[in-house]
Order: structure tokens, then C-alpha cells, then sequence
């Protein structure tokens, strides 16, 4: 079902919190909107119902209506629930199913945007709602394991960011896998993958690139999607992939399973071309065993696995081009492979 609601958070999300005042908000000296907020309001405007959901201490909805009416945004939304008058805070899906129950919406028509990633996304994503995380620091979630449809860290681009909001959970694509029944080692491998992957993404885009972490971390997940039902059928296990995963809507993360098979980094026409694409193709290769590893140990062990038989030539050439794409991703973070690697290592793990 289309989104037709968004629900926002409100402080530090359309309004910029004084933590030393504990007055109301609209009671303020300085009140200030985030950056970004009237703009992207704006372009959202008429498209969508929108409407406010705070977890605010003294702000009932009333207080956050004139608040929002002293930055000049109040008439944008439709409705305004605080948990002063709700009685319920988010994290709790309470919270959300009284929103639901007031604004006569079903679960699968709202969004949740806002920058608090346990309250606003995962209590979101715990009522059966889709989350946008605003995430103006760029980090990394807890786990790699981003639980939200999409991010973004300028307010101004969310109406680019719903866009693509129709990316599966991780539950989906793990229900997804089930279909094509994935084993526990292969669940294992595809977890770790996106793991790496989306921690590149998210460094990259620190970096200052173009990329999308949540897709990457999606496309992670369901790169080896078909890996067990194209066996009995001898097919290429990345075009399965990227035909089942067209038809159901999801061109993007069919592409990334298509362009991840080991030796299409050297067939121009089919190797990966997009960071996403590129992320995935690598991290791909340093999970082995559900560890990481350099990709020539990966490589080893699918030459013994499979009994690849491709000569020497082919292979060096093949080594060379999982270089160079391995100095294309450290570049922009000023980083050797041997400490991209260590860094991976690290943000998996943990420091020990």
C-alpha cells in the first residue's frame, strides 16, 4: 500500500532543542527549526497527510501546535500527539496505535521520520510502520543492521528519500530467503556481507560520497538470494536473483545480485558500476566461513570450493581487478587495505 501518512518527530527533527530550557517549546527566547524543514515541508506539501508525534515533557499538543505556528510550519500538519497527552512514549507501540487509531490509518500507509533511532525507528518498525532516520551525523547503526526503509541527513532531501521507500526489512528479505530455501550457513554469510557493506557505505558517504547505505545493506542481504534454488537448475545464481527480484518490484537490489557473481568484475557488461553494485561485489569476498578475510583467502577457498578451473592468466587478472576496486573504495577514506580491512574488522566485532 502507498504511503499517504507521515508522522515527524519534533525536536531535532523540525525543531532544534535548547536542552538547558525546560520550559515549553513555544515558551522559548530562541526557537529555531532544523535546517532544511520549511523547504522540504514545502515540497511534501499536498502529497501527503501529514501530522506531528513527540516524545515532549511539557509540550502537550496544543503547546507543540503554537510552537511549531511561531516558525512559521504549523499549517503543514494536520494533527499533533505528544506523549504528555497520549499517556504513552515511544519507544512503545502503543504510542504509534493510538496515532493509528486517531488518524484512521493502517500500519502499512505511515512513515515515522525522526533522529532518534530507538524511539522514532525502532519503535516505528516494532508497530509495523516504515521509519526514515534523520541522521545528520551520518554514524552507523548499533549492530549494522539498519532496521529503517531509508535515511537521510539533510532534511531537505527527504521527499527524495521516500522515493524509494518500498525497500524490504530485514525481515522481508530474511522471509524472502526462506522462500528460496536459504540454509542456515547461507542466512549466515548474507547477514555478514551486508554487515561490511553497509559499513563501507556509511564511511563512504562520510567521505563525501554518493551512496546509499540502506540499499547496500538490502542488496547485501539478497545478493545470494536464489544461491540455493538455482543449484538443481544450473543456473547463474545472480540472474535468478535479479529475475525474481524484478518482478517483485525491486530492479535496484536485482541489479547488485546480478553484478556480484565472482567473475563479472571483468565483463564489462555485467560488473558492478554504482558504489552500491561495488560494495556488495567486494564485501562478497571477504566472508568466508562467517569470518572476514582478505579477498586473495576468499578467493582461495572458491577456487577448492567449486573447482574453478580458470587458468592462471584469468585469474591474475581477476586478482588485479579486486585490487584496484579495493584501492577505489580506500581512496576516499585515506586508508590502506590492510587497515580498510582492520576497520571492518573492528566495527563487526567490536574492539577486544
Amino acid at each position: 500500500m502507498p504511503v499517504t501518512t507521515i508522522i515527524f518527530d519534533a525536536g531535532d527533527t523540525l525543531i532544534n532543542l535548547n536542552s538547558d530550557d525546560s520550559r515549553p517549546m513555544v515558551e522559548w527566547d530562541v526557537l529555531e527549526a532544523v535546517a532544511g524543514v520549511k523547504e522540504m515541508l514545502d515540497r511534501l506539501n499536498g502529497r501527503y497527510r501529514l501530522a506531528v508525534g513527540s516524545n515532549a515533557d511539557v509540550s502537550d499538543g496544543p503547546m507543540l501546535a503554537a510552537a511549531l505556528a511561531r516558525l512559521g510550519i504549523a499549517q503543514y500538519f494536520s494533527d499533533f500527539f505528544s506523549s504528555v497527552d497520549l499517556n504513552k512514549r515511544k519507544p512503545d507501540p502503543a504510542f504509534f496505535k493510538i496515532i493509528e487509531k486517531s488518524m484512521g490509518v493502517l500500519p502499512s500507509e505511515v512513515v515515522m521520520v525522526g533522529d532518534s533511532y530507538v524511539n522514532d525507528v525502532l519503535g516505528a518498525v516494532g508497530a509495523s510502520w516504515r521509519a526514515v532516520w534523520f541522521n545528520p551525523s551520518g554514524a552507523a547503526v548499533t549492530g549494522l543492521a539498519p532496521q529503517h526503509s531509508a535515511e537521510v541527513t539533510l532534511m531537505v532531501d527527504l521527499p527524495k528519500a521516500l522515493g524509494p521507500i518500498d525497500l524490504p526489512s530485514i525481515s522481508q528479505s530474511h522471509a524472502w530467503l526462506a522462500e528460496q530455501s536459504a540454509s542456515a550457513n547461507l542466512l549466515v554469510h548474507v547477514d555478514l556481507v551486508a554487515a561490511l557493506a553497509y559499513q563501507m557505505a556509511v564511511w563512504l558517504r562520510q567521505a563525501g560520497e554518493e551512496v546509499d547505505p540502506v540499499l547496500v545493506h538490502r542488496g547485501g542481504l539478497l545478493h545470494d538470494l536464489a544461491k540455493i534454488t538455482a543449484q538443481p537448475l544450473k543456473a547463474d545464481h545472480g540472474q535468478l536473483a535479479d529475475k525474481i527480484l524484478a518482478e517483485r518490484g525491486q530492479q535496484e537490489l536485482g541489479q547488485i545480485a546480478l553484478r556480484h557473481m565472482l567473475f563479472n568484475l571483468l565483463d564489462k557488461a555485467n560488473s558492478p558500476r554504482s558504489w552500491e553494485e561495488k560494495l556488495v561485489y567486494f564485501a562478497d569476498k571477504l566472508v568466508e566461513s562467517g569470518q572476514i578475510v582478505h579477498f586473495h583467502e576468499r578467493l582461495a577457498a572458491l577456487r577448492a570450493r567449486y573447482k574453478i578451473a580458470a587458468p592462471e592468466e584469468e585469474m591474475n587478472t581477476l586478482v588485479a581487478a579486486l585490487g584496484a576496486l579495493e584501492r577505489e573504495i580506500c581512496l576516499p577514506l585515506s586508508w590502506t587495505p590492510v587497515e580498510l580491512l582492520g576497520q571492518l574488522k573492528t566495527a563487526y566485532f567490536g574492539r577486544r
